[in-house]
């Protein structure tokens, strides 16, 4: 993945710090010199689309900011919705790729230890209460907390007050979680497991309140036109009762899941174990199909050029690809611990292993990931116009090891195996 803040740039010739008016003026000069009908050079045409890539970004200061930090694919990340409607925004506010890394790393560090304690106070191993075997996941919600409601008061954006609200709600029913299984109080032991659910009720009626506007049919005709009203999500082919459906499906799968889960816990049914897993089995399914009816939706009905075209398509393949890499695990992780739980088949360290293999590999990934995109830097080749393509790892490397024969080449010395001292021998 390119993150080169520097092409642009270079493409429209002005330095790193030029002003609005300094963009502009270069742009009509080399807009000018390789536009198609004024040059017949066969690769003014290609030049001259870079060129007025480069300026569309530039020349937006919202868009620039978020280019000079992350790059031209991190700005189309940010921009295609992969993260969420709000993750261009959050990506200013952070200022570096540096920091979301070292965040992200320390967060997932404080994550995998969530697991190890699970493991570690089931089987007997340590004494300790449920409070402390959730210790890492209250520092993780806490710093999810700290941030949303720091983002919130920054931006006074309502969308980051819901989060905030949200992981409030989930800080409360873990404590309600622990004080069940610790049974702290008389009051908590004798709690039902559907008065400890309660915060999750709260947080789907929120979610769903949160998508009012799916129910206007105003906002459905105008989804695909308006940029007020965007979004391009499947209705099924059944018009505005199948995008409200789509909308709200996972909030109905969701309650589909606690429902299950309370009754069967609060002994109202005595099914197995493996009946409380079907919402989950479903809906990782169904998501897969569900992904690419919303990919066809956008495609069918947003006027795209064509290289836009093929980059939505490369990270959707790149989205579908992450999607079932993580998914895998978590159906053998839920097929085991139900395993586990109706008939005590694999011992509870063997149940997280598919959860400890994806944590490793995602810390591996992210590793690899965090350095490359920190290090990726401009290459020589760069001032050799237009688009010359900008060096990664690999180039850097190789750049490296060829050094000396560049030397001896520089200084017409043979640089061939045979040398006179090879030849005496």
């Amino acid at each position: 993945m390119n993150f080169d803040t520097t092409r642009y740039y270079q493409l429209l010739e002005v330095p790193i710090d030029c002003s609005q008016e300094d963009i502009k003026r270069s742009y009509r000069v080399l807009a000018l010199r390789y536009h198609p009908d004024r040059n017949p050079d066969p690769a003014a045409a290609e030049a001259f689309k870079e060129i007025v890539e480069a300026y569309e970004v530039l020349s937006d200061p919202e868009r620039r900011k978020l280019y000079d930090q992350y790059g031209a694919e991190g700005l189309k990340f940010f921009e295609n919705g992969a993260f969420g409607e709000d993750a261009a925004y959050i990506a200013r506010m952070m200022g570096s790729l540096k920091l979301i890394a070292c965040i992200g790393f320390l967060i997932l560090l404080i994550a995998i230890l969530f697991p190890i304690f699970i493991v570690i106070k089931t089987k007997g191993a340590v004494d300790w209460s449920w409070t402390k075997v959730f210790s890492p996941a209250w520092i993780v919600m806490s710093l999810v907390i700290v941030f949303t409601t720091f983002l919130a008061i920054l931006s006074k954006k309502l969308t980051f007050f819901i989060w905030a609200i949200h992981n409030i709600f989930i800080m409360t029913f873990m404590g309600l979680l622990v004080s069940k299984l610790d049974e702290t109080t008389y009051t908590a032991s004798n709690m039902l497991w559907s008065e400890v659910f309660i915060p999750i009720y709260a947080l789907i009626t929120l979610s769903i309140i949160q998508k009012y506007e799916i129910f206007s049919s105003e906002h459905y005709e105008k989804r695909f036109s308006s940029p007020e009203h965007l979004d391009t999500c499947t209705n099924f082919g059944l018009g505005h009762p199948g995008f409200i459906l789509r909308k709200l499906l996972r909030d109905l799968v969701a309650s589909w899941f606690f429902v299950f889960l309370m009754i069967k816990l609060d002994h109202v049914v005595e099914w197995n174990w493996w009946i409380n897993s079907i919402p989950v089995f479903f809906y990782i399914i169904f998501y897969l199909v569900l992904m690419a009816l919303d990919n066809n939706s956008k495609m069918n009905n947003l006027p795209m050029e064509e290289d836009e075209r093929a980059s939505h398509q490369s990270v959707n393949s790149f989205l579908y690809c992450v999607f079932i890499f993580f998914m895998i695990p978590v159906i053998l992780f839920i097929s085991l611990l139900a395993a586990h739980i109706s008939a005590d088949r694999f011992a509870i360290a063997n149940v997280f292993i598919p959860i400890f293999i994806v944590l490793g590999l995602l810390t591996c990934a992210y590793c690899i990931f965090a350095c490359c995109a920190i290090a990726g830097i401009k290459g020589p080749g760069m001032d050799d116009f237009p688009g010359a393509p900008t060096q990664n790892i690999a180039s850097i490397i190789n750049n490296r090891m060829l050094r000396p024969q560049k030397f001896l080449e520089a200084q017409h010395l043979p640089t061939g195996s045979t040398s006179v001292g090879v030849e005496n021998v």
